[in-house]
């Protein structure tokens, strides 16, 4: 057919670019159909609504067994003296811990009652005043559901994207000590060329991976690496061109985790440390709290939740996840920094409560007040939300007149988000994860299960809080 065409008319070569056009029309439902399958932690455009962190990968068939429907606590309060912890702070707390089953039993009902509705395998909420230290717990149903293991204060849950916070605070004492500039390009940290070559005299920077701008996106090859140290070197994925989005770094947002793990990179080659032994030094250790990227590092091993998805299968044991580890060679762990954080609600709101107080908790800083402010810079504006540096800031979802900064998470059926209420220096917010949830997301990409709950503790909120004074004067 193509000799008989050419011998026509001579235009064989149009004959083969129309096959060739007919063959890549063919492909490209596939390509969407494989990119899919190996979806990122998060993936999040500026002008959509985002699920962030998908389910992942999941077992292969895995035995879909009728799990027993998860109940609200009734276990006996704990002693006063208790804080949760098994382990010591390396100081004296000034905190007042309740549940808040033992000052409002009318929140208590309406909290049950959310977390049942949506099927909830698990929920570990903590409201937090960090200014007076007071903080309100809330647990329901089972870190471990096949052991019968209930939720606690101290459990620690894979928070999912929430991890982008505390990679970022690591980030900011870099720049602290002056060993980091936000706005640098980043070929300086990692030692070797970082463009995009489509727009090859533009700068990559720092800011720009904590904004979600730097045009880094989650390519096929940095996806098929989840769960495993990848074969590639971090070097050798930045210099693939299909790493990179045919966007100006630094005009466009896109949700990145592959930008967050080249910012865990940059944390390990400047502090000459992996990332977790690092964040124990700057962060966990100095605030007395039990954390880890990698789960092998908790002080307390033996209080991990188990996840679930919305059909109440497990998709990552504890056991699974305790197989988490570092490749001990520094700038190559890529699914580190931007998700593997094992932590309880409570020591995350202590986190939070430190930012809060611009940069110190229980007389130990942190971060300068300088560098706080600066991560919530939210500078980039989005369609349901202003990005800063691993925070976000919406008006009025919440409290009328009101804005709060927050975050979210997902993977493989956990869901997390916290709430600081503007000004940060309130210092009030909520921290909230849950596991097995048949969740979704609202228009601005918080999950609704998490929103839920957090609505009924806004509208208590004065219930939790009495004024000092006023308990004063009772």
């Amino acid at each position: 057919m193509i000799f008989s065409i050419r011998n026509k008319d001579g235009k064989a070569g149009v004959v083969i670019i129309i096959l060739a056009i007919i063959i890549i029309l063919a492909l490209i439902p596939w390509y969407f159909i494989l990119s899919s399958y190996f979806n990122s932690d998060e993936s999040e455009s500026s002008d959509r609504s985002a699920t962030e962190e998908s389910t992942g990968y999941e077992p292969d068939d895995p035995e879909d067994v009728p799990l027993d429907e998860p109940e609200p606590l009734d276990e006996p309060e704990p002693d006063d003296d208790d804080d949760g912890f098994e382990h010591g702070h390396a100081f004296p707390l000034e905190e007042s811990i309740a549940q808040i089953r033992s000052v409002n039993n009318e929140m208590l009902g309406s909290l049950n009652e959310i977390s049942s509705e949506f099927e909830a395998i698990a929920v570990s909420l903590v409201v937090y005043d960090g200014n007076d230290g007071r903080y309100f717990t809330y647990e329901f149903g089972y870190a471990d559901n096949e052991a019968r293991r209930l939720v606690n204060t101290d459990t620690k849950f894979r928070v999912a994207s929430l991890a982008k916070l505390t990679t970022v605070i690591c980030a900011m004492v870099l720049v602290d000590d002056g060993l980091l500039d936000l706005d640098a390009d980043i070929s300086i940290y990692l030692g070797y060329d970082v463009i995009n070559s489509n727009f090859p005299g533009t700068e990559i920077t720092t800011r720009m991976l904590m904004q979600h701008t730097s045009s880094i996106f989650d390519s096929g090859a940095f996806q098929i690496s989840r769960d495993r140290n990848t074969s590639e070197s971090m070097r050798a994925l930045l210099e693939r061109g299909s790493s990179f989005r045919r966007t100006r770094p630094g005009s466009h947002f896109e949700y990145s985790n592959f930008g967050y793990a080249v910012l865990g990179a940059i944390i390990e080659n400047v502090s000459g440390r992996e990332l977790d032994t690092f964040a124990q030094e700057v962060l966990f250790q100095p605030l007395g709290i039990d954390a880890a990227y990698i789960s092998g590092n908790l002080f307390n091993k033996d209080n991990i939740a188990a996840i679930y998805n919305e059909r109440h299968v497990l998709t990552r044991s504890v056991d699974a996840q305790l197989v988490i580890t570092g490749s001990g060679r520094l700038g190559l762990d890529l699914h580190i920094a931007q998700g593997s954080l094992f932590i309880s609600p409570i020591d995350y709101a202590r986190i939070l409560a430190m930012l809060g107080n611009g940069g110190i908790l229980y007389d130990v800083r942190i971060l300068s007040e300088d560098a706080v402010r600066e991560m919530h810079n939210t500078s980039i504006v989005g369609a349901a939300y202003e990005q800063g540096l691993a925070t976000r800031f919406s008006f009025g979802d919440f409290r009328s007149n009101e804005g709060f900064f927050w975050h979210t998470g997902s993977a493989y059926g956990l869901f997390s988000q916290y709430m600081q209420i503007a000004p940060l220096t309130v210092n009030r917010g909520i921290v909230i994860v849950t596991t097995g949830a048949t969740t979704g997301r609202e228009l601005n990409g918080m999950v609704t299960v998490c929103t839920e709950l957090a609505s009924v503790i806004w509208d208590g909120w004065d219930t939790l809080f009495v004024d000092l004074e006023e308990e004063d004067d009772d």
